[in-house]
């Protein structure tokens, strides 16, 4: 279960092509049963979505402010909570003007710490939907309200921590990539520079597709189908210099059940983002096996496996090859009869 540290709801009203304005709170929220389910589930949410993006904040903090306040949260400790998130707020604001289109929606601000003992600070917009219910007493039909999740589409998330150690490399920012300018305008809200790393995210792909298979329990074959049908799609795209859709590979890769398999490739633990070029080079692993010692080099086709051309001996960590080509065999048997 998420840890929450602390939470707070405002307000940003804005329509179409109309300004924005926003109300705020004074006080954090109790941190009620029903705080904690919501979030819960916001956070669910978030870390199922296949289609994500990830980035670290950008340098210039004048244009994109997010950072310093964020800094004089949790760094400094100049700015409490409540407060910081309100002059997020106005950042907000600013942000959504400049993306005509956007809409308003109730914001949604936690800091709390994941299982893995990283801490974060969660924003979410949502927006309440008309619906009907039964009343248990009465047993009529009333109108009734409550919170959409179905329909979230504006989220990020910060790892504070990742961003507090100063590690350069480390993406620590990451947001639900609508269509349109919705998602942009809330990428700078939150001051995130974009970072797409087409070989280290393609190799992230191929140990999700992986992990998949097993945590499947597919077979040999199975999983040879499986990853080739995965490496068809992806080699398609790195030809024609296109990203990765998450949603269109799922539904290529494991038609019978494809949001489960955008859920596994979602994981908090790939962070995997969404528009990188497939790297050639590290699909080549979704087919093949590689070693290299001091005394041989093996590529070894998956099918190799399945059928039957090669056999890996778990117990005693050996290779068993089959069906050599008869060159092979004829400089094995000349070395043989040297000795």
């Amino acid at each position: 279960m998420t840890t929450i540290h602390a939470a707070v709801l405002h307000k940003l009203s804005k329509d179409a092509h109309k300004p924005a304005t926003v109300q705020t709170r004074d006080a954090e929220l109790e941190l009620t049963p029903a705080v904690q389910s919501l979030v819960n589930q916001i956070n669910d949410l978030y870390g199922n979505r296949a289609s994500k993006g990830y980035g670290r904040f950008e340098d210039d903090e004048l244009t994109y402010p997010t950072a310093p306040v964020l800094r004089d949260m949790f760094k400094d400790r100049k700015t409490s909570f409540v407060d910081g998130t309100k002059q997020l707020m106005n950042v907000l604001a600013g942000k959504a003007m400049q993306a005509s289109a956007s809409k308003g929606g109730y914001v949604l601000m936690v800091h709390g710490r994941s299982k893995t003992g990283d801490d974060w600070l969660l924003v979410a917009i949502i927006n309440n939907v008309a619906s009907t219910a039964v009343n248990e007493k009465t047993l009529e039909i009333e109108e009734a309200v409550h919170i959409d999740l179905e329909n979230v589409r504006v989220a990020g998330r910060v790892n504070l921590s990742a961003w507090l150690s100063g590690d350069p490399h480390t993406r620590y920012v990451g947001f639900l990539k609508a269509r349109g300018d919705v998602a942009e305008y809330f990428m700078y809200f939150l001051g995130c520079r974009q970072v797409v790393q087409d070989t280290e995210d393609t190799k992230r792909l191929v140990t999700g597709l992986k992990d998949f298979a097993h945590n499947e329990g597919l077979d040999q074959q199975a999983t040879d189908e499986f990853l080739r049908r995965a490496h068809g799609y992806c080699i398609e795209r790195s030809k024609a210099r296109e990203p990765v859709s998450l949603e269109e590979l799922t539904n290529f890769a494991w038609p019978a059940e494809p949001k489960k398999l955008q859920q596994a490739l979602a994981s908090d633990e790939i962070e995997l983002s969404d528009g990188f070029v497939p790297d050639r080079g590290s699909l080549r692993k979704l087919l093949k096996f590689h070693g290299k010692t001091p005394f041989w080099t093996v590529d070894l086709d998956r099918r190799a496996l399945s059928k039957g051309h090669a056999e890996y001996i778990a117990e005693r960590g050996e290779l068993v090859l089959r069906n050599l080509p008869d060159a092979l065999k004829a400089e094995l048997q000349a070395e043989m009869n040297d000795d």
